[in-house]
């Protein structure tokens, strides 16, 4: 390696690993805070708090490394250009382009890192990570509980529905519908307005404080003989207030190292994602062979063959003729039309529920299909941001913490918001998951190779200049006026 090569290497170096340090931290503690109320008032210890945060830490490196390669290579050629080094290494025939070939091979063992820890670590990490977080929720089921969906709480026999929690600590419940269980089978029904979570910490328990509901008990399994079962099926009664004790006991012994979850999407390895692809498809595939095959012989028509079409011509004249109010009486033909309406009905919801299946399957198919590509796009990522900041540095001339953070901050955030937006666009299905993964990169690779392709022919940006010039007047005045006050 020659000196000047490794004079830029060392200079990229000296900039990137302090910003990767100091973005790593940042984006610990936003996660820190984004989870506190998951992690607040459990009693976890430090050593737990500490795997949460070690757990969460892959992804964060992912997120942090494109972020410091940008600052680094903004910040490195930014003070290079700032003191004419630049400029004298193009005295001396060495090119933009030359300097960006000897920092090939270091960026692409970067890349390959990247790839390798997004197919090891990541997956490693969403794994524990997943599993803490759901050990840490059936500590607390006011922070298990989710909007929308039955909770089912086996512990304490209950099955809970909620449509919206609120307040500080999300403890505030409203419009409540619980199942609760004898031997494992949904025996009295209570629906509620609104609750309230109280735990009780000395004495093990949380109360349910259910207000303004009612309770539906089926009586039908407390009678011994049939006649009874008859006379006494249900029972109804209201009240205004009502409290639930939940054995917390059970729940504080919960094991935070089990492992119940595996096989999401997010915790698979390349391999596992590719295998993971085949059998959903399959399972598409069967789907729909089974969907035509009973829809056929619910009508019918399982040996229906194309020479019977002359049959259904004829089936026309004989709807005709039931129309003819001569030939059959207006009580039957109604008998028969209604039979016919439900059995098309029938069909509908049965094809509607199979849709909705086949549509849970494409969005599941999606969903391992863009975190399979998403590891191929972590390394391609590092090498289109290394791109962008050696060419913005170079054409903005100024190194440092000021308006290379400033651009950096603007175009990972551009990237950012373009990547979740491909994330979600490929789950609904608005668009392939092949492009949802890509779609980040897709977009800043023609801008890196632009920048890139200016910064090496001397172009220049008199609009980023101009920018440049008047965020750094703006910051002298803010400065100027804090120095007075």
């Amino acid at each position: 390696m020659k000196i000047v090569h490794r004079y830029i290497l060392t200079s990229f170096l000296k900039k990137f690993l302090p910003s990767f340090v100091i973005i790593y931290f940042i984006f610990v503690l936003q996660s820190f805070w984004l989870y506190f109320d998951e992690l607040a008032g459990k009693g976890l210890g430090l050593s737990v708090i500490f795997k949460f945060l070690l757990y969460l830490s892959p992804f964060v490196v992912l997120n942090a490394i494109p972020l410091s390669i940008l600052l680094g290579g903004i910040m490195s050629f930014g003070s290079l250009s700032e003191r004419s080094e630049f400029t004298a290494m193009k005295s001396m025939g060495i090119s933009l382009k030359q300097l960006i070939k000897a920092m090939s091979i270091p960026v692409l063992i970067l890349a390959i890192a990247t790839f390798i820890f997004a197919n090891t670590a990541l997956p490693y990490g969403n794994f524990k990570f997943g599993n803490l977080r759901r050990n840490i929720h059936n500590k607390m089921p006011s922070v298990a509980i989710s909007e929308g969906v039955f909770n089912d709480f086996k512990s304490a026999g209950i099955n809970i529905y909620v449509k919206k929690k609120f307040g500080q600590n999300k403890n505030k419940l409203q419009e409540i519908i619980i199942h609760q269980k004898v031997n494992g089978i949904p025996d009295k029904l209570i629906i509620a307005k609104s609750g309230l979570f109280k735990s009780d910490i000395d004495n093990q328990l949380i109360q349910l404080i259910l207000y303004d509901g009612a309770f539906y008990e089926d009586l039908t399994r407390q009678q011994k003989s049939g006649a009874d079962r008859l006379k006494y099926p249900a029972m109804k009664s209201a009240f205004k207030e009502h409290i639930i004790n939940i054995d917390m006991s059970g729940m504080n012994k919960v094991d935070l190292n089990t492992t119940s979850i595996s096989s999401a999407y997010h915790m698979l390895n390349v391999l596992d994602l590719n295998k993971q692809i085949d059998t959903i498809k399959d399972e598409i595939k069967v789907a729909r062979r089974d969907f035509s095959h009973e829809f056929l012989l619910r009508n019918g028509l399982k040996n229906l063959k194309p020479e019977t079409k002359t049959k259904i011509e004829a089936y026309k004249d004989v709807y005709a003729l039931l129309n003819d109010s001569i030939l059959i009486k207006k009580d039957v033909y109604r008998n028969v039309m209604n039979r016919a309406a439900n059995k098309a009905d029938g069909l509908m919801m049965f094809a509607k529920r199979k849709r909705e299946y086949l549509a849970r399957k494409a969005e599941k198919s999606n969903k391992y299909i863009h975190a399979f590509m998403e590891k191929f796009s972590y390394p391609i990522s590092v090498i289109i941001m290394f791109l962008v900041g050696i060419s913005l540095g170079t054409i903005i001339k100024k190194g440092g913490f000021g308006i290379s953070v400033v651009f950096g901050i603007v175009i990972f955030v551009t990237y950012y918001i373009l990547s979740m937006l491909g994330k979600n666009a490929a789950e609904e299905g608005a668009i392939s998951p092949y492009l949802g993964a890509w779609f980040s990169t897709s977009v800043l690779l023609p801008l890196g190779i632009y920048l890139t392709y200016k910064a090496n022919n001397d172009g220049e940006f008199i609009w980023i200049s101009n920018i440049s010039t008047r965020i750094k007047n703006f910051m002298i005045k803010i400065l100027k006026i804090e120095s007075l006050k």
